[in-house]
């Protein structure tokens, strides 16, 4: 866990709100999502909930969130999987959900699935996670410098640019101008096809 850093995932109310990295408190269960800076605390799971996780992140960062766009909705799936996992790890652990004793707790507890969770599932589901927010901390330089390779005008090289960063259309919509946003939106979705259909005569073969 020691790979995984706080980070700056958005701003509220003029203020920096930090992500802090997972930690494995009290001895038994995994802790994750907790937001804040010096004068605030809270958790992700506590944003909205009538609406769903993704939508509430971003209504509560809107445009400072960190996440890119087409890596909002996978990131937010990654987060909601880890609390379920962990709320499902704490049943089989106790075996109950502490509103009172619970007369099938020794049917229910399930110590190899506590240990796969833990283990296994939740770590890869942190390793996943920072894989998109680490790919996430310079997008602003990156958006720099799409915009001035495509000032040349060449529209292949500002999709290649794209591909070799993992860029989508909908990433780069508001750092160019609405005629350029079509033109490599259409090239993309172009491209993408193209090799799609590549892909799929390949697998016939």
């Amino acid at each position: 866990m020691s790979n995984y850093k706080k980070v700056k995932i958005g701003v509220v109310d003029n203020e920096f709100i930090y992500l802090s990295p997972p930690s494995w408190d009290c001895g038994w269960y995994w802790g994750w999502g907790y937001l804040g800076n010096n004068n605030c605390h809270y958790h992700l799971n506590v944003l909205d909930k009538s609406k769903d996780l993704k939508t509430a992140i971003d209504d509560h960062f809107g445009d400072s969130y960190l996440i890119r766009p087409s890596q909002k909705w996978e990131f937010a799936e990654l987060v909601q999987s880890f609390y379920k996992l962990k709320d499902i790890a704490g049943v089989y652990n106790r075996g109950s959900c502490y509103l009172t004793t619970n007369s099938l707790s020794e049917l229910i507890k399930n110590k190899d699935e506590v240990k796969r969770i833990n283990e296994v599932l939740i770590p890869a589901i942190f390793e996943k996670s920072y894989e998109i927010i680490n790919s996430n901390l310079n997008n602003k330089d990156l958006l720099k410098e799409l915009q001035l390779i495509d000032l040349e005008g060449l529209t292949d090289n500002t999709y290649k640019f794209m591909i070799n960063n993992n860029l989508k259309p909908e990433d780069i919509e508001k750092s160019v101008s609405a005629y350029d946003y079509r033109r490599l939106n259409s090239k993309y979705w172009e491209e993408y096809h193209k090799n799609k259909n590549k892909d799929e005569k390949n697998n016939k073969c």
